[in-house]
């Protein structure tokens, strides 16, 4: 069973992770805070420079921190860990070795000024907010009609497969906590990757995603997963009980085709399969099937950061074939997705790094949060039950939301 933390921990974590993320904010100093999947330990990075650049991301190459890159983004801001917290073994690095060290020091200082006035003065904002981008033009009739659109275009061979998505807004009670909302998401899905990142140029994102892009551990074990086909738990206790339509089958083996296909391309054929099995993420279920690589073995290091570029976007969150897929996302969909279906995750952090999809998001304002969804769309696809896939999917975090208001 997931560890979860107690109500006293909870507190004690809280308190930490608001008085620092109020010196960041008031430093004017970006953030990000999150929690591994089946694992209670809560971190906290603050990047001292101010500055977030995005740059080409090499994951052999790279300096320690934590990694965020838009859905169509060509390069990833990358956040340096130059404070580092964490909930079970406290401040781990307060300093940096970087290049711009006179940088960082004076970001340094500013930070450790603001905390201390944040010990004095608890009402201070704890958010960088932006403002709201505009509402889909996706509510219902133009989504399921951007559905109908796609199933023609796949029955005349445009593509094989497109993943539509749309936006929703939720308004916020006044005294609503971003800390306790991160808090209480971490909590209820305790097997999903779990952050939120917060800076000047781009707002406050909130996240829990299922899905891991790329992963590898200090062992040198690289890992993937194909992630697809989504239904309501409703309650179903033994997962191997779950009933998976045809539609569904066939999206979900589209997804690990295209991954086998991108091992293929770089000539790498030593690679463990397993799955597809039934897995839950809170109150959703879906199909997975894992990959992994032994990198030591191949003699294949820079194997992240290949298959990041490969990857990147997956066909899970835009399609086959890919830059068919992306021109009808582009001309149909009505909104800038933004980082939603990005990715974000940590970099060479205890010698591991872990990169997810940015999936089962908002975006936080004053006083809404902005949802993202979205869904496969086959030749089996129907408009209507698309529609109903995408609701169930923004409840994930509404509903928790609401409930740490």
């Amino acid at each position: 069973m997931p560890s979860t933390l107690t109500q006293c921990e909870l507190i004690d974590v809280s308190t930490m992770l608001k008085n620092y993320a109020q010196a960041a904010v008031a430093a004017g100093l970006p953030l990000a805070i999150w929690r591994m999947p089946n694992d209670k330990n809560i971190h906290l990075a603050v990047d001292y420079s101010g500055r977030l650049h995005p740059q080409k991301l090499d994951l052999e190459e790279a300096s320690s921190g934590f990694a965020f890159q838009a859905f169509e983004g060509k390069e990833a801001f990358l956040l340096h860990n130059d404070f580092y917290f964490q909930s079970e073994k406290g401040i781990l690095k307060q300093h940096t070795k970087s290049t711009d060290t006179e940088l960082r020091k004076e970001g340094e200082q500013r930070f450790l000024a603001a905390l201390a006035k944040v010990y004095h003065n608890k009402n201070q904002k704890t958010v960088y907010f932006v403002k709201p981008a505009p509402v889909s033009r996706s509510q219902r009739a133009h989504f399921e009609r951007a559905v109908r659109q796609a199933v023609e275009a796949i029955s005349e061979n445009a593509f094989e497969k497109v993943v539509l998505s749309r936006n929703k807004t939720i308004m916020l009670s006044e005294n609503y906590e971003w800390i306790d909302s991160f808090l209480a998401v971490s909590n209820a899905y305790p097997t999903a990757f779990v952050a939120t990142v917060s800076a000047a140029d781009f707002g406050t994102w909130l996240c829990a995603t299922p899905e891991i892009l790329v992963s590898m551990d200090k062992e040198g074990i690289f890992r993937t997963i194909s992630l697809a086909g989504t239904q309501a738990r409703n309650g179903l206790e033994n997962l191997r009980q779950a009933a998976w339509s045809q539609k569904e089958i066939e999206e979900q083996a589209m997804v690990s085709r295209y991954i086998i296909n991108c091992f293929k391309k770089i000539r790498l054929r030593e690679f463990e399969e397993k799955g597809p099995r039934t897995v839950a993420a809170g109150n959703l279920i879906h199909l997975r099937t894992d990959f992994s690589v032994d990198t030591k073995a191949t003699n294949f290091e820079a194997l992240s950061t290949v298959m990041l570029e490969l990857l990147h976007p997956t066909s899970a969150v835009c399609g086959m074939p890919k830059e068919a897929a992306l021109d009808f996302i582009r001309k149909t969909e009505g909104y800038d997705r933004s980082f939603y279906s990005g990715y974000l995750g940590t970099v060479n952090i205890e010698q591991e790094s872990h990169l997810f999809v940015h999936l089962r998001c908002l975006q936080l304002h004053e006083k809404e949060a902005t949802l993202y969804a979205g869904g496969g769309i086959t030749a089996d696809s129907i408009p209507e039950k698309e529609w109903e896939e995408t609701e169930m999917k923004c409840l994930t975090l509404a509903s928790v939301f609401d409930n740490a208001q």
